[in-house]
């Protein structure tokens, strides 16, 4: 009988894998949602409240870090709060720090992070003109 591993270890092992599918636990119910259905996750504690691009929210019982490490590149620690996912940034307001985001939300981007995000939206766009 051949035993199967779990997604995250895979991972580990084999990084250039990309993670499309996650399961979330929480309370007794257990969601099943793709990565691109993940808007940005907020830290609370030792949980995370993910929030989705249908509006729902969901609080597992793990840290945003464990999060950010298997997420990978699709998805940006702004600040020490929160890790969102990229394609649902819409613009970033360098003058009061935020990111906005397709869905309306505004989030805070720590000042030390602010060259990191400018250099991964500019590789992710295609055209990098400056108007």
């Amino acid at each position: 009988m051949q035993k199967s591993i779990p997604d995250y270890k895979l991972r580990i092992i084999y990084p250039a894998r990309p993670l499309q599918n996650l399961k979330l636990k929480s309370n007794g119910i257990i969601r099943f949602v793709t990565v691109q259905e993940i808007v940005f996750l907020k830290a609370d504690r030792n949980y995370t409240c993910c929030f989705l691009a249908d509006l729902s929210e969901f609080t597992v019982c793990q840290s945003l870090q464990n999060f950010e490490s298997i997420l990978g590149q699709q998805f940006f620690r702004c600040h020490k709060s929160y890790l969102i996912n990229t394609i649902f940034i819409r613009e970033i307001n360098k003058r009061n720090h935020q990111v906005i985001l397709t869905t309306g939300e505004k989030l805070p981007f720590s000042r030390n992070r602010s060259k990191m995000l400018e250099e991964k939206m500019k590789t992710k766009t295609s055209l990098n003109y400056q108007l």
